[in-house]
């Protein structure tokens, strides 16, 4: 049997398991909403106890990562119907597959993460020349200059803003803004409440403690658009508004719309 990798990441890093399971639980099942066969061989291979989510884990919960992940994938194939040799930038990738996913052959494409997670995602996932991986924090301001745009850019960041404080993502939207006024972004939000059921419901469910809990909880879209004139609102995508297996899953999943606990935003960045 091959030896399982190790893993060293710090506490807030860790939390990119989630989604991981999440996906490969997914691609598992007899009628899947996604296939990550990345997914799968990672989890094959690494050397976590994933025991803690599965047994605790809500369905809900799984349910949104992997819609998260296909909104993802259809605003990335949108974008690069319009700029086919367009870049993309996936801020706090972890070990995310979406590219595998959506790759045109003519895209740039660029994993930005903090150093232990970017050796770890080394492990599995190869750079190329389409394809390169940045060792940062996206709150530090260097890592804008070591890309280069082709055509256009649309960054991405499923499962990161809501771990910084408002002030550290309003401050990356202003440089983003500046440097890059025609850019577009795709992220998710929680709002305070669902920042609070998420800390209890999902990252202390699944076996982790207090120093990965969320931060920043998402009020109002319109706080969001109030930071600069130039920030524009492209469309807001809710979790739950179709195939949602499971009655209980149906009826919870409205109210998470309703409430708007959870959801994806995708912006432009300028006129």
């Amino acid at each position: 049997m091959d030896e399982k990798i190790k893993i060293e990441l710090g506490n807030v890093q860790k939390t990119l398991f989630l989604p991981l399971w999440g996906r490969a639980q997914e691609s598992l099942k007899k009628k899947p909403m996604l296939v990550d066969e990345t997914a799968v061989r990672i989890m094959d291979q690494i050397d976590y106890d994933f025991s803690s989510i599965a047994q605790n884990m809500d369905d809900l919960s799984q349910i949104a990562w992997i819609k998260r992940s296909l909104f993802c994938d259809k605003v990335c194939m949108e974008f690069l119907l319009r700029y086919p040799a367009g870049t993309i930038v996936n801020i706090g990738c972890g070990l995310d597959t979406t590219f595998e996913r959506v790759d045109n052959g003519l895209l740039t494409w660029y994993d930005l993460d903090l150093p232990d997670v970017i050796d770890l995602r080394a492990q599995f996932i190869t750079e190329s020349d389409r394809r390169k991986f940045i060792a940062a924090s996206l709150s530090d301001e260097g890592w804008l200059d070591t890309i280069k745009v082709n055509g256009n850019v649309l960054f991405i960041a499923a499962g990161v803003f809501y771990y910084f404080d408002e002030s550290t993502v309003r401050a990356l939207f202003l440089r983003l803004l500046d440097k890059l006024p025609k850019s577009e972004i795709l992220f998710d939000v929680s709002s305070p409440t669902g920042v609070r059921v998420a800390n209890k419901k999902v990252v202390e469910s699944s076996g982790l403690d207090k120093k990965s809990h969320l931060i920043w909880g998402l009020e109002n879209i319109e706080d969001l658009l109030a930071w600069d004139p130039r920030i524009h609102l492209i469309k807001t995508h809710f979790y739950f508004k179709s195939k949602v297996r499971g009655l209980r899953n149906k009826i919870m999943g409205m109210l998470s719309d309703s409430l708007k606990i959870q959801y994806m935003v995708h912006l432009r960045l300028g006129k």
